[in-house]
């Protein structure tokens, strides 16, 4: 059993695939933490998080949208490949009982694995404007990380 988990794990940052799988964990980084969000939003929260963490989930759609395209122009009619998890650090089972402090704690580190692994995937593109995507989005998840942690401290 504990070799299944290990082989549908993935190690957010192994470069040593395609861009193509590259993006593909970058799709599935953004839906996860836009699904992470809506959880937490359905947790009872002080109304100034809930409405930065609205707006968290409307940026991550952004993202993956930007990245769905980013990956349409690179490859354009070929199906992008997602991986079952993306490999940052995120809860993975969030039940009633999650408290929202555990929760934001997981954020808090799925944004700075985000952040890097943003900034580490901008190497492996020559295309300024990829580049300029991928630092754009590192620095977005390096905010969201500064916000969580502020947010946490209310709780």
């Amino acid at each position: 059993m504990e070799e299944e988990k290990e082989s549908s794990h993935t190690d957010l940052f192994n470069f040593e695939v395609s861009l193509q799988e590259l993006l593909g964990r970058a799709i599935k980084t953004e839906l996860e933490e836009a699904e992470v969000y809506r959880n937490l939003h359905e947790k009872y929260l002080p109304e100034t998080t809930k409405a930065t963490i609205e707006r968290f989930v409307v940026q991550e759609e952004e993202h993956e949208e930007k990245l769905r395209s980013t990956f349409d122009d690179f490859f354009p009619g070929e199906e992008i490949p997602l991986p079952e998890r993306s490999g940052i650090e995120l809860p993975e089972n969030i039940s009633e009982k999650t408290t929202p402090k555990e929760i934001i704690k997981k954020a808090i580190e799925g944004e700075r694995d985000a952040e890097e692994f943003y900034r580490e995937l901008r190497d492996e593109f020559e295309d300024k404007e990829v580049r300029r995507l991928l630092g754009f989005l590192a620095s977005n998840e390096r905010e969201h990380y500064e916000i969580l942690r502020v947010e946490l401290n209310k709780l």
